[in-house]
């Protein structure tokens, strides 16, 4: 039986709030089984555990549904419900006892991110937004920075083995010689929330996969922030840089910062590293 968007959305928070709190287990265990995808790169027993959990929920709820995870792969349809999920975004930090990681739920409609869920289980915080009740944290309505000073603003870097290291030296560089403050918190979902929520006045990374970047896309521009059109960069199948800033400090970044899409590989096929057991 199809079963409509609002069951879904219920569905997003209920699975989102329980991936969190496996996770959490996981990362307090003493124990933590890991293994390299490459260098910089790792995955752990949490990872598996938790895709399997949402992908097994999701499909028990709606088996007619798609699903695209880190770790077991998948592809999306054009017509109907897909759903993007990370299990743990942020897993080296998670490996490493480090408390800034999150699980990343989106749902698409024909393509489009229609809700999208980030939940932190270390501070116990849901991030989300869906076209009825906007952007939230909790209960409470969300929105972007309205700081207008480049000097006071802190923006959010990502970077990985993908991507020219010439490039980061550039971005960093660039906010430097105009004493921006930026932080590599190592979890870009998270970021973009902590954006969307005013933490962060934007979040910048010239690659990110559609599991990481898509939901916190969505919840970041549902709470006023400017947004690249990652979708339209090919990001669903390849993934695409990412660009989310306070429309107060938007223009002004995008003046200083190098082209994101400069680094390379930009639109690099997943591989095996990054689409697990599932890869193709």
């Amino acid at each position: 039986m199809t079963l409509n968007a609002p069951s879904r959305l219920a569905l997003g928070k209920t699975l989102a709030e329980k991936a969190g709190r496996i996770a959490l287990d996981y990362f307090r265990a003493p124990d933590l089984k890991t293994d390299s995808k490459g260098p910089g790169d790792v995955v752990t027993e949490a990872d598996f555990a938790v895709e399997r959990m949402l992908r097994a929920a999701i499909l028990e709820a709606f088996p007619e549904d798609a699903i695209i995870g880190e770790e077991l792969g998948g592809k999306a349809v054009a017509k109907g419900y897909t759903w993007l999920a990370d299990p743990i975004d942020g897993t080296v930090n998670f490996a490493r006892r480090l408390s800034y990681f999150c699980v990343s739920l989106a749902l698409l409609k024909d393509g489009q991110p229609i809700a999208a869920w980030v939940f932190d289980p270390v501070t116990d915080e849901l991030f989300w937004a869906d076209e009825e009740h906007g952007a939230r944290l909790g209960d409470t309505p969300i929105a972007c920075s309205r700081n207008d000073s480049m000097v006071d603003a802190v923006v959010g870097l990502g970077f990985s083995g993908r991507h020219e290291p010439e490039l980061y030296r550039n971005c960093v560089a660039a906010l430097s010689d105009h004493d921006v403050e930026f932080r590599r918190l190592g979890a870009g979902a998270l970021c973009l929330a902590h954006v969307a929520a005013g933490r962060l006045d934007a979040y910048v990374e010239p690659h990110m996969n559609p599991w990481d970047a898509v939901g916190g896309l969505f919840i970041a521009a549902t709470a006023g922030a400017v947004t690249k059109d990652y979708l339209g960069a090919n990001g669903l199948e390849h993934g695409a840089p990412v660009f989310a800033a306070s429309p107060a400090t938007a223009e002004r970044l995008l003046a200083i910062l190098p082209a994101m899409e400069s680094g390379t590989p930009q639109h690099r096929q997943n591989d095996t590293r990054s689409a697990g057991e599932a890869a193709t």
